[in-house]
């Protein structure tokens, strides 16, 4: 079974002190043990009134080391609370951060992604507007071809024509030429043959003459009604294959033109369709960046509601820190004044003791000198009282001697 070390305790080692500083032990004790029985209490008493000194010196000491110690925790408490409110903030700056890096990003990417969509969108115009003037550049490129085709049949035509007029103008001649050569020929024989019988009669020779005049404007006009019927039906030949060519140019054209309006009209529906597309994927995209602006309103305000929170949190969390660091200071002050207090108490107590054990130690130091002094007073008497019996009896053997001395010398005289 142990002892609790309390006040109580301490308390009762002073009166035990107490006690034992002013045993009185005369008038229990024989009076030649008394004084060392004495001594013994006083330092038993001494020793322990040092001893409950010293414990509570320790104790006084303990009381500090703790103190020292709860204020030290207190400290740590706090340092470490301000470690992890930093360390808490740095987590949230460098989150912060991070979600504003990652909002930077994606805004980035969206802008990127929305100028390559831009950039992508201005290629499919630029090529779809390219496409629409490389038709319209192949239309008129074709029509031009077509003009000038045209142009071509239609001087291949006259050239024809004109071909055709000079070959018929040409066979004429060259009919022309060989009537006028057998009309030279049949004059050259007519002239021989003249020139043979000019000499039989020229009345024969005037006959001839005008026979003959009247042969060749007969073969002239001859010659000129064939070559005018030859020219005739060249140009009749001439006019049904322009006829000809010119149905078939103008079925040729007629199927190229048919071509070049469904061309036409199947770039502009191309075109018509291009333009569609293009207007939806402009819708698409003005839908797109619709939506990118609300998700990023949105997004802005749930990292907005997100830091509001957070603030929250962390006033929150710093008011319940602060006030736990202020329940624990208000804990630790009524702890420390109550150690305090208790320690006051102590030392007044302690003092109190002191003060009383000097007062008794004194009180008994008195009553030990009184008894000291009596014990001294009645030994000197009775030490009086032996030297003056032992000076009595020494006086009476003296006498006694002296008388005896005496007798036998009376008894002589005798």
């Amino acid at each position: 079974m142990t002892t609790k070390l309390d006040p109580k305790f301490t308390t009762l080692l002073t009166d035990t002190a107490a006690k034992l500083e002013t045993l009185d032990l005369v008038p229990r004790v024989l009076a030649e043990d008394a004084a060392s029985l004495t001594d013994t209490a006083v330092s038993l008493g001494q020793q322990l009134r040092a001893f409950a000194a010293a414990l509570t010196d320790a104790q006084a000491a303990k009381i500090s080391a703790d103190l020292a110690e709860k204020e030290a925790a207190i400290l740590a408490r706090e340092q470490a609370a301000a470690e992890k409110a930093a360390e808490k903030a740095r987590l949230e700056a460098e989150k912060e951060a991070a979600r504003q890096a990652a909002i930077l990003a994606r805004e980035q990417a969206a802008a990127a992604k929305a100028a390559e969509k831009a950039r992508i969108q201005a290629e499919k115009e630029a090529a779809a507007l390219a496409k629409q003037q490389e038709a319209e550049q192949k239309a008129a490129e074709k029509a031009r071809l077509q003009e000038e085709k045209e142009a071509a049949r239609q001087a291949a035509i006259l050239a024809r024509e004109q071909a055709a007029a000079e070959k018929a103008a040409e066979k004429a001649r060259l009919q022309a030429e060989k009537e006028a050569a057998a009309l030279a020929r049949l004059e050259e024989a007519e002239q021989k043959a003249a020139e043979k019988a000019r000499i039989e009669a020229e009345k024969e020779a005037a006959r001839q003459a005008a026979i003959l005049a009247r042969e060749q404007a007969a073969a002239e006009k001859a010659a000129e009604k064939a070559r005018i019927q030859a020219e005739k039906e060249a140009a009749a030949l001439a006019r049904e294959q322009a006829a000809a060519e010119k149905a078939a140019e103008k079925a040729r054209r007629e199927q190229e033109k048919e071509e070049a309006r469904q061309a036409t009209q199947l770039a502009r529906e191309q075109a018509a369709a291009e333009k569609a597309r293009l207007q939806a994927e402009k819708e698409a995209a003005a839908l797109a960046r619709e939506q990118a602006a609300a998700e990023k309103a949105a997004e802005k305000a749930r990292i907005q509601a997100e830091r509001e929170a957070a603030r929250e949190a962390k006033a929150k969390a710093d008011a319940e820190a602060k006030a736990a660091r202020e329940a624990e200071k208000e804990l630790a002050r009524r702890e420390l004044e109550a150690i305090k207090a208790a320690a006051a108490a102590l030392k007044a107590a302690q003092e109190a003791e002191e003060a009383a054990a000097r007062k008794a130690e004194e009180e008994a130091r008195a009553r030990r000198e009184a008894i000291a002094a009596k014990a001294r007073a009645e030994e000197e008497a009775k030490e009086r009282a032996r030297r003056a019996a032992s000076l009595a009896r020494i006086a009476a053997e003296k006498a006694a001697m002296e008388a005896e001395k005496g007798k036998p010398s009376a008894e002589s005289g005798d």
